[in-house]
């Protein structure tokens, strides 16, 4: 994990567990109980940069890897890593790690803001309509097109595609292209088959995107369907060009 460095003196080092989770800042997501533990995320800044910190106290899965639980926010940390390896960008880690304290297992995972990025749910809610604004709705559903094929690819399902976990910003070298980013991994799984990966992301997609109109759509699935390896046009009904 990258970690940060060069703190003063007076305050614990930004390697320690402490010092992120006694950080004063914002709650995003109210702590909340699920999973027999609690889980919450707080917006935090430093030096000028701003950062995401989860935290969790007891909010474990198990699994036959894991029989006795682990912190879902290690498996959080892993598909954030396994999407920048397929080349799907995410927000950078900044710190992860657990400890036992009081009896309980406490989880930390710090991720950096992603500078210059908006959120599609809120931007798509507050930009008035225009012929710019569907220019840049096909953009981005191009390049979350490409993203999700090299996730699916790899048989990776991202398993909570709303709108408000797709980040967008304009590309330097062209401001109707677009660079698109994924947050929220923590429910991201891997599946048996490329096929099962896709339609399970696909139709929820579909479901959880009021912006993916008709004329959208077609293009998402005009751009996915030259990258995604499921060669069954049997195996594409979630694709089809109809509603």
């Amino acid at each position: 994990m990258k970690h940060l460095s060069h703190t003063p003196q007076n305050r614990p080092s930004t390697d320690s567990f402490e010092y992120w989770w006694d950080m004063d800042g914002t709650w995003v997501e109210q702590p909340n109980i699920r999973r027999g533990g609690e889980s919450g995320v707080k917006r935090c800044h430093l030096d000028g940069d701003t950062y995401y910190v989860k935290k969790q106290v007891g909010h474990i899965f198990r699994s036959l890897r894991h029989p006795l639980g682990c912190p879902t926010i290690v498996r959080e940390a892993h598909r954030l890593s396994v999407c920048r390896e397929v080349g799907v960008a995410t927000p950078e880690i900044v710190f992860c790690a657990t400890r036992r304290h009081d009896g309980s297992q406490q989880a930390l995972l710090v991720t950096r803001e992603l500078s210059g990025y908006h959120c599609v749910q809120d931007w798509f809610a507050e930009e008035p309509d225009s012929s710019e604004k569907t220019r840049l709705l096909d953009a981005i559903y191009r390049r979350l097109a490409e993203a999700l094929a090299r996730l699916h690819n790899k048989r990776w399902h991202h398993g909570c595609l709303y709108d408000k976990h797709v980040f967008f910003k304009r590309a330097e070298s062209d401001p109707e292209d677009v660079n698109v980013a994924l947050i929220d991994l923590e429910k991201c799984r891997r599946r048996l088959t490329v096929a099962r990966a896709s339609e399970r992301d696909i139709r929820q997609m579909r479901r959880h995107m009021p912006a993916l109109n008709g004329r959208h759509w077609r293009t998402f699935v005009e751009t996915y369907t030259q990258y995604i390896h499921i060669k069954s046009s049997r195996e594409k009904t979630w694709l089809s060009l109809t509603p």
